[in-house]
């Protein structure tokens, strides 16, 4: 799947890749990780990201990978618009550290916003950047369709899709195929989408009672 066909996950039934990794024309690739999560559904996932606070929350999601966990530009009640700031290892602890700038965007800049709109579910959208520089090296999206026994997780990474951070300039094309061998290499889209399915797994694993521990002291 390329970031222009994320249309295609409104679609009944599954694509033909829902787990992996795949290379794409212009050295761009996508990773893809389906996660299964009986007992939740959508609007649990989307408040998870509200509810998600510092490096202790962060860390039930993924204790071995994910490390540290602060929030830029928070807006009470969304997430949409906040930046979550984030170390973490990417499948295996002794991986290298990845200090990210995960900036969560409003799902019409992804999705048909007619065809969202009739969706049983959510999608929780973001650009990926770096936190040491001012470059996003690439998107994602998490795509949650409800299902009678709870919900599914569809997440999709598009590593090389290469911008600048307001305030700084735009990259150019030239610029960007430079830097894009660097995001897409093999070896990062294994460990992104191990790293995806094993946290979606953990959070699958704990959402149903946070979020029935927070409604209920609510």
């Amino acid at each position: 799947m390329r970031l222009d066909e994320v249309d295609d996950l409104f679609n009944p039934g599954y694509l033909a890749l829902e787990s992996g990794g795949a290379e794409q024309p212009g050295g761009y690739r996508s990773v893809c990780a389906l996660t299964r999560m009986p007992g939740c559904k959508a609007e649990m996932v989307g408040w998870w990201f509200r509810w998600l606070g510092g490096t202790e929350q962060y860390r039930l999601r993924h204790p071995s990978d994910q490390m540290f966990s602060d929030w830029e530009g928070r807006i009470p009640g969304t997430h949409i618009g906040s930046s979550h700031l984030v170390h973490e290892h990417l499948a295996e602890s002794d991986a290298p550290l990845f200090r990210l700038r995960i900036n969560f965007r409003d799902r019409a800049e992804f999705f048909d916003a007619k065809r969202y709109k009739a969706h049983d579910g959510a999608a929780i959208c973001a650009n990926i950047g770096l936190l040491d520089a001012p470059v996003n090296p690439g998107k994602m999206t998490g795509f949650v369709r409800n299902a009678p026994w709870g919900c599914e997780m569809r997440s999709r990474f598009f590593p090389g899709h290469v911008a600048s951070r307001d305030p700084a300039p735009a990259i150019p094309e030239t610029g960007a195929a430079a830097l894009r061998p660097a995001c897409v290499t093999p070896d990062l889209a294994r460990r992104l989408h191990q790293h995806a399915t094993e946290e979606t797994g953990c959070l699958a694993a704990l959402l149903p009672v946070l979020y029935r521990h927070a409604h209920l002291q609510n």
